[in-house]
């Protein structure tokens, strides 16, 4: 992962634990790497770590206990809604992105069904 200098890194970080979570990278209930294995893989300083971490424990997508490492949530619900937000957010920026083109509904879903056939991504 590189980081890019639109965003802080926490942000960054944190976002890439979420895709991962939501990608299955990580299961329910399962340990993520400590603050200090997390911050030498990325290359940063343990204190955006650990703020990242901070925030999605107070979205209830990792659980942290003293003495303990981190780890995934077991509540499936907000693991789903957490994919649903993600997908609605990509939807928006592809949205907000070909507004201007002026792509109408049946356009822009043969699009859609076409790129997907094309990348072999099919999961229906």
């Amino acid at each position: 992962m590189e980081f890019d200098k639109r965003s802080p890194i926490y942000e960054q970080l944190k976002q890439y634990y979420k895709q991962q979570i939501v990608a299955g990278e990580f299961q329910l209930g399962e340990k993520l790497p400590s603050r200090r294995e997390i911050a030498q893989q990325f290359k940063i300083n343990p204190n955006t770590v650990q703020r990242a971490l901070k925030e999605l424990e107070e979205e209830e997508i990792i659980v942290s206990e003293p003495n303990v490492p981190s780890t995934v949530t077991e509540n499936e619900t907000i693991i789903k809604e957490l994919k649903r937000t993600l997908v609605n957010d990509a939807v928006a920026q592809f949205y907000e992105a070909i507004q201007p083109l002026g792509v109408n509904t049946t356009e822009l879903l043969t699009y859609l069904e076409e790129y997907i056939s094309e990348r072999g991504r099919d999961n229906a």
